[in-house]
């Protein structure tokens, strides 16, 4: 198994080096220690005397200080990783550190389409002017990359239940969706919850649909490793967050759909944002 996993060297992104060793632990592999640093500082005219038209002006020792520092902090990240699998006894994890300058979305997006990895893991928040880890990155890349990405919130404590969240719109890809989620997430053998949030109480086509999609399943329907739940709400965020407790969810997941920056899951408006304040995990995968 190989991971990709986004630090921007602060203390709380290190709460990510658990779940990357947790994903590895049974199945061994390579995670992948990314960061990037912007490798272009553009200074305004007042910032020279004599009134330089420096608009693009390429500052080559602050550069130069930048890269030495992120070098700095990537050895001692990874020194830090490390000791964690040795501790744990994982001689079969390895820690492979990639370090480029540019942009962090783009140069994220050409290193998952280079090294393929099982997933991409990073945190939902982060510092620095770009706020290179925050949610905002992760709802434009979960759109971008071409494997799955774990979104973990700051300061998130693990649930250890199994139970995990997918939200359907029964689009072309749910059951290849599904069946690429229980791969990923085999080591903590999952129980997937396929949700449908419905609006209108009068409409029957959700349900043929819901009907239709748990024909693929039966054979994890008699395990009893995923369940099929139609929930008819007037208020389908609050419905999403009661699910999730009474539920004990651990992760919510869904398919990042490339159409539109911000696309609907259902059709009661239900958007990202509502899933980014279930405070949780999300696994998403693009659409193909």
């Amino acid at each position: 198994m190989k991971i990709i996993l986004s630090t921007d060297f602060s203390a709380e992104n290190e709460m990510l080096f658990p779940y990357a060793i947790d994903l590895l632990k049974e199945a061994g592999g390579e995670i992948i220690l990314f960061h990037a640093f912007m490798d272009q500082i553009l200074m305004g005219d007042s910032s020279f005397p004599g009134g330089l038209d420096s608009d693009t002006f390429f500052n080559r020792e602050l550069l130069i200080e930048m890269e030495q520092q992120a070098e700095k902090f990537m050895q001692e990240k990874q020194q830090l990783l490390e000791q964690k699998i040795s501790e744990a006894e994982l001689h079969h994890i390895t820690v492979t550190p990639v370090l480029k300058g540019g942009d962090p979305e783009m140069e994220l997006i050409q290193l998952a389409e280079k090294e393929q990895p099982d997933l991409v893991l990073m945190g939902t928040h982060g510092k620095g002017k770009k706020r290179f880890l925050e949610g905002s990155m992760a709802k434009s890349v979960m759109t971008k990359l071409n494997v799955p990405l774990l979104s973990i919130p700051q300061g998130y404590q693990w649930n250890k239940s199994n139970d995990i969240l997918y939200a359907t719109n029964f689009g072309r890809f749910e059951v290849s969706t599904i069946n690429r989620i229980f791969a990923t997430l085999k080591h903590y053998q999952p129980v997937i919850h396929v949700v449908h949030l419905q609006e209108d109480a009068e409409d029957d086509k959700p349900g043929l649909l819901m009907e239709e999609l748990k024909q693929a399943f039966r054979p994890e329907i008699a395990k009893q490793s995923i369940r099929f739940h139609l929930i008819k709400t007037a208020i389908p965020k609050e419905a999403l967050k009661v699910f999730c407790e009474q539920n004990n969810i651990s992760m919510a997941s869904f398919i990042a759909n490339r159409r539109k920056l911000i696309d609907f899951l259902f059709k009661d408006k239900i958007g990202k944002d509502a899933f980014f304040d279930l405070g949780i995990p999300m696994l998403t995968v693009r659409e193909p």
